[in-house]
């Protein structure tokens, strides 16, 4: 079941559960860094992700069984920089992180789409679930499909974000991913 907007604001105003990688439980809301018109105008049952940082892919990768190397990245734009506007190059792709940090507890999933907005103007981001006690901001590939630049500024709502209740157990996010990290930046490291 998908929750409603009234329970969306009601796990982020009370806070989940969530356990961090030594088992240790704590009460955090479902998503911090909201601004105050998203949490007052959501829409639907989802909440809107904004724009937060941009990163260039500085070399190439190697998915192997038994590694993993992804590949060394460049922030190229933050909150903290002096310019919050970004032209992506026709056939551009970059990495975007939100500025909104997700904490998933154990009965939950996120289910992260595009805003029409975007590939209205050529733009694809792909997404991807969010798994059950994933704690972190969210990143996304952005890429431009279109023959022309586009300019995007940070704080730009790029994504919503729904949850769905797990029936049943579900196994928690284990990964490396947790937090704000968003590569292996050119180092090896095993892949599970």
């Amino acid at each position: 079941m998908i929750l409603g907007v009234d329970r969306i604001r009601e796990l982020i105003k009370q806070g989940v559960e969530v356990e961090d990688n030594a088992g240790q439980v704590s009460r955090k809301p479902l998503i911090e860094h909201l601004s105050e018109a998203q949490f007052d105008k959501m829409e639907g049952t989802t909440v809107d992700l904004r724009l937060g940082e941009i990163f260039k892919l500085k070399g190439g990768a190697e998915l192997l069984v038994a590694s993993r190397i992804t590949p060394p990245i460049e922030l190229i734009l933050s909150r903290s920089s002096q310019n919050h506007i970004y032209t992506l190059a026709p056939e551009e792709l970059v990495l975007a992180q939100t500025i909104e940090w997700v904490n998933l507890p154990s009965s939950l999933l996120g289910d992260v789409r595009t805003r029409t907005t975007l590939f209205r103007c050529g733009l694809y981001l792909k997404t991807s679930y969010v798994s059950p006690n994933y704690q972190g901001v969210l990143t996304f590939a952005l890429r431009n499909f279109s023959a022309y630049p586009v300019k995007i500024e940070l704080g730009f709502r790029i994504a919503c974000i729904s949850f769905m209740e797990i029936s049943g157990a579900s196994a928690p996010y284990l990964g490396v991913w947790q937090g704000k990290r968003a590569s292996t930046n050119g180092q090896p490291e095993r892949p599970f």
